[in-house]
């Protein structure tokens, strides 16, 4: 050890370096995390709140109607789409978790969809995401501004 410190004196020295040393390794670790928070939030997030695929940027037409109330009904927007899901923007409040109607104008069908998050925007309006249980639309083909109406 050091010569000349009694046995005292370089335990002390030892506890300080040591202190010193995690305390250094300490703001390396949370650094660290800050630089990489997103990446670590997204390996964190369940599942289910992870999206399958990428979205696309679409504006589209949908009919909404709640499936057990069809006086319940509005005309809304998607802003992005993916084959399994779409942001849409509403006039109304929807419920997370609840299922919702959704129909393409031109179409006949509808289909159900679980409303995964609505959130307030500016004003009056709701962002509203979609979850579709199995794959609806090939949004490439049916979302997009190229596609013929009939």
């Amino acid at each position: 050890m050091i010569v000349g410190l009694s046995a005292s004196a370089q335990m002390i020295w030892l506890m300080t370096i040591v202190t010193f040393l995690g305390a250094v390794v300490a703001v390396m670790l949370v650094f660290w995390f800050f630089s990489e928070r997103e990446q670590i939030l997204a390996a964190l997030r369940k599942p289910e709140e992870q999206r399958l695929e990428a979205r696309i940027p679409a504006r589209v037409g949908l009919e909404l109607s709640g499936p057990d109330e069809p006086l319940i009904y509005e005309t809304a927007f998607t802003e992005n789409v993916s084959s399994h899901g779409a942001r849409v923007v509403t006039k109304r409040r929807w419920s997370p978790n609840d299922s919702v109607l959704v129909k393409l104008p031109q179409e006949c069908l509808s289909s159900r969809a679980r409303i995964t998050y609505c959130q307030p925007l500016k004003g009056d309006e709701f962002a509203m995401g979609l979850q579709f249980s199995l794959v609806v639309y090939d949004p490439p083909s049916f979302f997009t501004s190229d596609r013929k109406s009939t």
